[in-house]
């Protein structure tokens, strides 16, 4: 089922990527990220659980998932990817950071799912940086638009001082893309094709972004 899903990503973005990215068909995916570093940063994990949606579905589960099906399709368009965590493991921010930063990441993306207590109608798009001296803040804005085009919903772009983000000698950015604590939204991640969805959004997004930062 899995590499299923895998094929029906790859061929969806021959179409979606051009569309939704602002790509002409000569500007490849290859061409748009080759020689390109991405780290992906799921966050939490081991026995840190991160929010938990109102049936129990946990933080952790989802930003693995889609960190794994984002990787899998930005290989496929030629970035090198690494990841902070790859099974359901504890890491440290520190770590986290460090391995960006040694790796000189041309974008460090932190990937989390949002939760508010006492408000389940709530479900919007973040996206979070700190530098205003690299491309974080593009990065954030163009990967935030990415979501709101889906969501149809307006988001927020914000700047924090989160560790992960402030530690960082590289564009990085932290994305929380929806509200777990919704439960339509909790219903609605339970789904492995809304999951490859959810990465397929981040594609975007990341292709438009080194898009426009090579013109």
């Amino acid at each position: 089922m899995r590499k299923i899903l895998i094929l029906f990503a790859i061929f969806t973005l021959s179409f979606s990527a051009i569309v939704m990215a602002d790509l002409t068909p000569s500007a490849t995916f290859m061409n748009v990220l080759k020689g390109k570093i991405i780290v992906l940063d799921p966050g939490h994990g081991g026995e840190d659980t991160g929010a938990i949606g109102p049936t129990g579905l946990l933080e952790k589960t989802i930003n693995l998932e889609v960190a794994l099906d984002l990787a899998s399709i930005l290989k496929v368009q030629g970035a090198s990817v690494y990841l902070t965590r790859a099974t359901d493991v504890y890491v440290s921010l520190q770590s986290r950071i460090a391995l960006a930063n040694n790796l000189h990441a041309d974008l460090f993306l932190c990937m989390h799912h949002n939760s508010i207590e006492g408000a389940p109608d709530i479900d919007r798009p973040q996206a979070f940086y700190w530098s205003t001296t690299d491309t974080s803040e593009l990065a954030a804005k163009i990967i935030l638009e990415a979501f709101e085009n889906f969501t149809g919903t307006e988001g927020d772009l914000i700047q924090e001082e989160y560790y992960v983000l402030r530690y960082a000698q590289v564009p990085a950015v932290l994305i929380e893309p929806f509200f777990m604590s919704n439960p339509t939204r909790e219903k609605w991640l339970e789904n492995p094709v809304n999951i490859w969805k959810e990465a397929l959004i981040y594609d975007n997004g990341i292709l438009k972004y080194f898009k426009t930062i090579s013109n």
